[in-house]
């Protein structure tokens, strides 16, 4: 294999593990920031800030989408990244040597990172459930706090 076809492998490869650890850890983040959003929105209702509840159960809406849209792009990123491994392991015949290791992976067909869709989708919910009881709340003016 020449030189410049191992460091563009290598380059390849490094950028595929980045992608990939960057978008755990960014699922990570956001799913810190939506169970403390949470917890801290149910915190403002509890104690009858209706309108403050209701503004962050929206807030929290709109990131939870956010969360869902920026998993699914950088997916998609990250599997781009996988096939140019396979390509550049076809390029540098490591097929012949038996070191195509990513090409010959069959993978777990559970596909991890697509189930991770649905943890974004559940915030989504939860949030939804949480503007309603604002709503609600807000139009028959329970109070939750005795």
């Amino acid at each position: 294999m020449s030189e410049i076809k191992q460091d563009v492998y290598k380059t390849i490869f490094e950028t595929w593990r980045y992608q990939s650890d960057a978008y755990w850890q960014r699922s990570n983040y956001f799913l810190a920031v939506e169970t403390a959003g949470l917890g801290g929105c149910w915190y403002i209702l509890e104690h009858s800030h209706l309108r403050t509840g209701l503004a962050f159960s929206l807030i929290g809406l709109i990131s939870a989408v956010a969360w869902l849209v920026t998993s699914v792009a950088f997916h998609r990123y990250v599997d781009y990244w996988w096939e140019a491994i396979k390509t550049a392991e076809a390029a540098n015949s490591l097929k012949v040597s038996g070191l195509d290791f990513v090409s010959k992976h069959p993978g777990s067909r559970l596909h991890p990172s697509r189930w991770m869709y649905l943890v974004p989708v559940l915030f989504f919910f939860a949030w939804i459930v949480v503007l309603a009881f604002s709503l609600h709340c807000l139009r028959s003016g329970c109070k939750l706090t005795p």
